[in-house]
């Protein structure tokens, strides 16, 4: 993997706007522990995160502009293989990461000529550049919430190849709405009601910490 598909991998953990660290980064790429922190102290000696032990990485300005046009074509990729190449959804991310190795401007002009600039990726990410980059937290996380008293609607997914296949089996759309049932002391797996298809599913804590949520209002409830 070159420098600026490992910057897309942080950028996708969130690193523009918080630390990631060092054993989430190892996971997402498929590599040692080791490797990562090699690799994201010969970044910060070109000035493209900032590193910090015990911490992790942010991108730095100049990385965040090194990445943005790969995310960007990233992302226009992924909705151009889902949305006119009938690509399953939980392929489009490797396909997309596949042919993605540079950025390409005149690819990405022709993709969002051609896709009417599209503001999010089919796994309801934002696309750089064609619309601004929301910032989240922690507390935006489905593993984060605790109230049995509350709708949450699906907003995103974390840009994970496992998340996506995993998908199709547990079936959680984007837009789905999700009431916890109830949480399991000993490993924090979930047990929520989809209210589109009224079904109860058992959720891995490695999944919920992957889907962003929000709250629903009383009145969107009844929509």
């Amino acid at each position: 993997m070159n420098d600026l598909n490992f910057l897309r991998l942080i950028f996708e953990l969130g690193g523009s706007f918080q630390n990631v660290n060092n054993i989430d980064l190892a996971t997402k790429a498929g590599v040692s522990k080791a490797s990562v922190s090699d690799r994201t102290q010969h970044l910060a000696k070109l000035g493209l995160v900032k590193y910090k032990k015990y911490y992790g990485s942010k991108l730095t300005k100049k990385g965040l502009n090194e990445v943005t046009p790969l995310v960007q074509q990233h992302r226009l990729l992924e909705t151009w293989l889902y949305e006119k190449l009938d690509i399953p959804l939980s392929d489009v991310y490797d396909k997309a990461s596949t042919l993605s190795e540079e950025p390409d401007l005149l690819l990405i002009d022709r993709l969002n000529t051609y896709l009417g600039y599209p503001q999010t990726c089919p796994h309801g990410n934002v696309i750089p550049i064609n619309t601004p980059a929301p910032e989240f937290s922690k507390y935006d996380l489905l593993a984060n919430q605790s109230s049995f008293d509350t709708t949450f609607k699906v907003i995103n997914f974390f840009e994970d190849d496992y998340l996506f296949k995993i998908l199709s089996n547990i079936d959680i759309k984007l837009g789905d709405k999700l009431r916890i049932q109830s949480i399991n002391d000993y490993d924090h797996s979930m047990v929520v009601l989809n209210r589109r298809n009224n079904l109860k599913q058992i959720l891995p804590k490695n999944i919920t910490k992957m889907i962003r949520i929000e709250t629903v209002l009383s009145k969107e409830k009844s929509v």
